[in-house]
């Protein structure tokens, strides 16, 4: 595999679709199959033939041509701005300690490696105690991969610790449909199908958001294919990769949620498992079901 391919690879991965990494998008206006090596941007606007959403060409010097997915992202903490990550741990953790004055909050605080357990030192954004429960709270950094996730997911549950992932955003989700990168695709797993978001000015709330059903109109095209005229279009599509962020209300982390262990499973189309883990998982019944 070529370093290109091989990027391409991890696009596709990283994205959740491998219906471009071929180098054939389809032409929204036409439906008509367009290649990287000979299309044009006036050929476009372009869309993937898999999972449907618009789709970019892509014309690199040095680099074979390609298409690439183009949609709209959550609004999460770039790489290296440390601030807003800090102010969400400082302000849920403050307000923990406030509450529980005798839950032990503290920010970064170590749990030594275990070598019998093979379980490497933790240092968790956030840790402390209601009543009895042992409550771990890792502020999700854009940087951090699945595959760590996957592992700190375990250590923690080897001590039986309920673990609350929790995505910081620099601003409202809003109701736009979007595509969930990897790593929030994996914590819609986890958690039974929903993400636990925070922007400022939530306080000690969290916003639960399970990702809808998004679709996308096709338009009508008419051609003729060996002397006979073909049809194609005029449908809606569901989306594979593009999501409609459907809100429950906003919940407490002290009264909203509460300790679970849950069991082990493999996601339909999802190249990570989910080990059996202890969570601090939200009270609440499917909001979305009503909406399906």
């Amino acid at each position: 595999m070529t370093e290109n391919e091989d990027h391409l690879e991890r696009q596709a991965e990283e994205v959740g679709c491998w219906g471009l990494v071929g180098g054939i998008a389809k032409s929204l206006r036409t439906n008509h199959e367009c290649y990287a090596s000979s299309a044009t941007k006036d050929d476009g606007p372009f869309y993937c033939p898999d999972c449907f959403s618009d789709a970019v060409l892509r014309k690199c010097a040095g680099k074979r041509d390609h298409f690439a997915h183009k949609s709209r992202l959550s609004p999460v903490v770039p790489t290296g701005e440390g601030k807003l990550h800090g102010d969400c741990k400082t302000s849920i953790c403050n307000l923990l300690k406030a509450r529980f004055p005798d839950g032990k909050w503290e920010y970064e605080r170590p749990i030594p490696k275990n070598d019998r357990l093979g379980i490497p030192e933790l240092r968790p954004d956030i840790s402390g105690r209601i009543g009895e429960v042992r409550i771990a709270i890792e502020v999700q950094a854009s940087s951090l991969t699945v595959g760590k996730i996957v592992m700190r997911t375990k250590h923690y549950s080897m001590y039986k610790i309920a673990l609350l992932w929790v995505v910081p955003l620099t601003k409202e989700l809003g109701d736009l449909p979007f595509r969930p990168r990897q790593y929030e695709r994996y914590l819609h797993s986890i958690y039974y199908g929903r993400v636990y978001y925070w922007w400022e000015g939530l306080g000690l709330d969290l916003m639960p958001v399970h990702y809808g059903v998004a679709t996308r109109y096709i338009e009508p095209a008419e051609w003729y294919d060996g002397g006979g005229l073909r049809q194609a279009g005029d449908y809606e599509k569901p989306y594979k990769i593009i999501k409609s962020p459907v809100y429950a209300p906003a919940l407490n982390i002290a009264d909203g949620f509460e300790y679970f262990m849950r069991p082990g499973f493999t996601p339909d189309n999802e190249r990570k498992a989910v080990p059996e883990c202890a969570i601090w998982r939200d009270k609440l019944s499917p909001w979305w079901a009503n909406d399906a």
